[in-house]
């Protein structure tokens, strides 16, 4: 270190070194680089995945008579007390002779009821196009939705509408041919001694007809379904062997459960009394209704027993044991913010009381940073909806319940530009 030229270096450095540090600092305390996102308006909708059990009153459908089903009623169609689900016959082939009479003695009465030029001549075409139309939708909509036991009714009516305006605008005259024709059918069939019946098999209760059974009816209590807890539904359940002559069950009640276990962060979404929606993927084609019917939780850090409670019942709806499903608990709409811009800060309020005093009310608050031309100022939000990347936050005017409740003095506007990105932020600093 004796040589005065590398002192000198040394020296240089450090001094250059000292300059830039110093020049830095002053840069950084008078000028910093932020980026902005404009505020805008949006919907979102809170959703919750869980894995639960459909839970029904069922009561099982016991075949009395030996031989051949055929059942009258496709999944989930309603029956009362007694009424017949399923006709026995002796062999197939009388319970296929059987089918063949009774469709040919509905498209023969069909045919009939459109030969007959009471109503139908006073029929308007274009009043049958547009239930033509409709019926055609109905029809997809049915397959759509894999309703198949309908299928065959939509079907009926459609042909039946398409035949009555053919009838109406001239283009046939009278079906007195094909009903000559199924006529014969039928006769030939009843003459060969077709179609013997040997009994019918009637529901034990009114309700909704499933055919499938899968030995998990009895497993839960119906009448205790508001009742039960986490571990309950997290117990690995077998099913209950069943019986040779089970031919199906029925939802006695219009009200079913589907329960479930929730963590805690989305046990909070769901209030009992709450209406919520439910989206069986692989059962139903659209979101099924239902209400929050109870939310058994120990304490707010544990997780919770939800049941749902639902009205709805299609084929669908009835296949439906467990599954994995989405819960849309509510519709959201409100000043949309990116979740980066959202900082949270300790404020400082005075308050004056009744008696003209002045209180100060400190509380620690979320909001973001606007620009203000080239000045910041941080104002309060109130969070609606939160996902991974943004924020629904509720747009706020003085009439505005939380208005009195902000510790700003505004809070979030549409088209305001939000810093998303940028140090040393506060309330007042301005952007050189």
């Amino acid at each position: 270190m004796n040589n005065p030229v590398l002192k000198r270096l040394i020296s240089g450095l450090i001094g250059i070194l000292l300059l830039f540090y110093i020049g830095n600092q002053i840069y950084n305390a008078n000028y910093s680089s932020v980026k902005t996102e404009t505020a805008i308006y949006a919907t979102g909708q809170d959703t919750i995945q869980m894995t639960g059990t459909a839970i029904r009153k069922e009561q099982m459908i016991q075949q009395t008579v030996p031989g051949v089903l055929t059942y009258l009623l496709g999944e989930g169609g309603k029956v009362a007390k007694g009424g017949v689900v399923a006709e026995v016959y002796d062999s197939a082939k009388d319970a296929t002779q059987q089918q063949q009479v009774e469709r040919l003695q509905r498209e023969i009465a069909r045919l009939q009821s459109l030969s007959n030029p009471g109503d139908t001549y006073a029929a308007n075409p274009e009043l049958l196009t547009q239930q033509i139309n409709r019926q055609l939708i109905e029809t997809l909509t049915a397959v759509r939705n894999q309703n198949y036991g309908s299928l065959t009714q939509n079907r009926d009516t459609l042909l039946y509408v398409m035949n009555e305006r053919q009838v109406v605008v001239g283009t046939l005259k009278d079906f007195s041919a094909r009903i000559a024709q199924l006529q014969n059918q039928l006769s030939s069939i009843t003459v060969s001694g077709g179609g013997t019946r040997m009994g019918q098999i009637k529901a034990p209760a009114s309700g909704f007809f499933v055919g499938v059974v899968d030995g998990y009816e009895s497993q839960y209590d119906y009448k205790s379904v508001l009742g039960l807890s986490v571990a309950q539904l997290q117990e690995k359940k077998k099913p209950t062997p069943l019986d040779g002559n089970v031919v199906g069950k029925v939802c006695e009640e219009f009200d079913w459960y589907f329960a479930a276990v929730v963590e805690p962060d989305d046990a909070l979404k769901l209030k009992e009394g709450n209406r919520v929606s439910i989206d069986f993927p692989f059962a139903v084609g659209k979101p099924v209704p239902a209400t929050v019917a109870k939310v058994n939780q120990p304490d707010k850090q544990a997780a919770a027993a939800v049941v749902l409670r639902c009205s709805n019942m299609d084929a669908g709806i009835a296949s439906v044991r467990d599954a994995t499903v989405q819960v849309q608990t509510g519709d959201y709409s409100g000043i949309m913010v990116s979740q980066k811009s959202i900082h949270f800060e300790k404020l400082v309020k005075e308050v004056t009381q009744e008696d003209k005093t002045v209180k100060k009310i400190e509380r620690e608050v979320p909001g973001v940073y606007v620009m203000h031309g080239n000045s910041i100022e941080f104002v309060q939000v109130v969070p609606l909806f939160h996902s991974g990347s943004y924020v629904i936050c509720k747009e706020l005017d003085e009439n505005a319940p939380e208005w009195n409740d902000l510790m700003t003095k505004t809070s979030i506007r549409l088209y305001d530009e939000v810093i998303i990105e940028g140090t040393d932020l506060y309330d007042g600093k301005v952007i050189k």
